[in-house]
């Protein structure tokens, strides 16, 4: 078995008899860590001799390897005791040279760190005098003050001047509502306490307590107490009421179910009386068809329906400023409705006209298919008791309780003609379409051709074929509007423009005199008249040569 020989050498160190120079101190300080270093190199070759025995005798293997583990250790321990009784001397030296320096400069030092600590309460002070407080509305900042207790201590107030201006209860809770930063002020306004109640009176996102006018559960508008609900709710109710005295109302009441409930909302949220009003009369939309009539132009549509050109081309996808319109066009627009409907069952008196009936008669003196009225019909006048159920005004119901005929209606009379129709073919010779005289002429005005004549007439007076022939046109053209042309053959035709209404069609043949359109003013007019042109040729003469 391998013998194991340990060595250790403890050099005790005694303090210092007397002071040595700094030089004196390094030396020997060199010394000692190259001694130590040549004890731990000695150290490192006993091990390795050791090492080297070990191998010879491989079974003591394991006891081996822990006895030099328990070696290494003892050495680690040495130096470390070594090293931790050095660093205390070299510490308790130092503080010792630290005193005396004190000692010997104990004036100066006293008089740096006066400075200083002037200096930092200057600091300290100059800072405290430039942080102020920005203080915030749920998170929405609106000033600066300089104490916290400037917009707190007047909370009360201004919770006071926003409830009376507005009439809604409000309330700012300072813990939950209003928060602070501190914040460096300098060059920045500082609020004073005016300053601060005017930004709040001028917030429109304070929450407010207000008083919401529902119905069926959605919220038709929101006003400040209710009070001003229930106003609302009257006014609608007075708009559609009648004040005559023969209207006894037997039910006055929403169809909707309403209910005014408070309600918290934004303080811009809060409509006055008046603006409630117009949004529950007319805050609604709903769509409607409007028909196109005659001397309709889109820009006159957009004023009747209340909308602009681009709203009314939104609508109407393929609309445009050159689209020609046409008496009888359908186009799609929006009309305003209420969002409540106020429903009425009323006992009134109403003044009814009674229609009257037509009678038919024969005559000769006029051609097979003509009619004329030979008296016109006029309406009766009746009084009715009735029970009426109205919808914002407009009848849905009725139920008549009492009548009473006061003006009888007239009949009307009508003659139809049994005179045999003469050839549906020209003639050769004309008769004037509208027996009226000429008030505009053929030949030249404004610069250009005036091609025929015009025959100014009622609207509605009746247009007779100048002679017999075949309509090659019926319907709209252009600036003549609705506009009839006939061939009468031997290259001749004539023409009838401007017409409110047209009595034959493309293709069916007509006789002279017979009536075929109604004088009108549409297309390009200045007014009611029918304008009549002969074409002989291809080329217009002057009718008044021939008629």
């Amino acid at each position: 078995m391998a013998k194991f020989v340990f060595r250790k050498k403890i050099k005790e160190e005694s303090a210092p008899k007397e002071p040595k120079s700094t030089k004196e101190k390094q030396n020997t300080t060199y010394n000692k860590i190259v001694k130590i270093a040549g004890n731990f190199i000695e150290a490192v070759d006993e091990i390795n001799d050791e090492i080297v025995k070990i191998a010879q005798d491989g079974w003591h293997l394991l006891i081996i390897v822990c006895a030099l583990f328990v070696v290494s250790i003892d050495k680690v321990i040495d130096i470390a005791e070594w090293f931790v009784l050095k660093s205390l001397v070299l510490i308790g030296r130092r503080a010792h040279d630290m005193r005396i320096k004190i000692i010997q400069h104990k004036n100066i030092i006293i008089k740096e760190a006066t400075v200083l600590v002037l200096a930092g309460i200057g600091i300290v002070g100059v800072f405290a005098w430039a942080t102020d407080y920005e203080y915030s509305y749920n998170g929405r900042p609106l000033g600066i003050v300089k104490n916290q207790s400037d917009v707190l201590e007047i909370l009360d107030i201004i919770s006071d001047e926003l409830s009376l201006e507005y009439g809604s209860n409000i309330e700012i809770n300072p813990e939950t509502d209003i928060t602070f930063r501190p914040v460096v002020s300098y060059g920045k306004e500082i609020d004073d306490t005016d300053t601060v109640l005017k930004r709040f009176t001028y917030m429109g996102e304070i929450e407010a307590q207000a008083y919401a006018i529902k119905a069926d559960g959605k919220v038709l508008a929101v006003v400040e107490n209710e009070r001003i609900a229930n106003n609302v709710l009257d006014e609608i109710k007075e708009i559609y009421l009648s004040d005559e005295r023969s209207v006894e109302y037997e039910y006055v009441g929403f169809v909707e179910d309403v209910v005014i409930e408070p309600y918290s909302t934004k303080l811009t949220n809060v409509l006055s009386m008046e603006t409630a009003v117009q949004k529950i009369r007319s805050g609604g939309q709903a769509a409607m068809e409007y028909t196109v009539v005659a001397g309709d132009s889109l820009y006159g549509i957009c004023d009747k329906l209340g909308v602009t050109l681009s709203e009314l081309k939104e609508m109407n996808p393929g609309l445009t400023e050159k689209t020609m319109l046409h008496a009888g066009d359908k186009l799609s627009s929006q009309k305003e409705i209420p969002l409540l409907t106020l429903k009425t069952i009323e006992i009134s008196k109403i003044a009814e006209s009674i229609p009257y009936e037509t009678e038919y008669q024969k005559s000769s003196y006029y051609y097979e298919g003509e009619s004329i009225v030979s008296r016109s019909g006029s309406k009766g006048k009746a009084s009715i008791t009735a029970r009426l159920t109205r919808h914002n005004g407009q009848v849905v119901d009725r139920e008549d309780l009492e009548k009473e005929v006061i003006i009888k209606p007239v009949n009307e009379i009508i003659v139809k003609g049994t005179k045999p129709v003469p050839p549906k073919k020209g003639t050769g010779t004309f008769i004037r379409p509208v027996n009226v005289g000429i008030y505009s002429s053929y030949g030249y005005r404004w610069g250009r051709l005036h091609a025929g004549i015009d025959l100014a007439a009622p609207t509605g007076t009746t247009i007779k074929a100048a002679d017999g022939g075949t309509v090659s046109f019926a319907g709209w053209h252009s600036n003549y509007g609705y506009m009839i042309i006939i061939n009468h053959g031997a290259n001749t035709q004539t023409v009838y423009a401007h017409c409110s209404k047209l009595y034959v069609s493309a293709g069916q043949q007509v006789f002279q005199g017979q009536r075929i359109a109604a004088v009108g003013s549409t297309g390009r007019s200045t007014g009611p008249h029918c304008h009549f042109e002969i074409m002989i040729n291809g080329k217009t003469v002057n009718p008044a040569n021939y008629v």
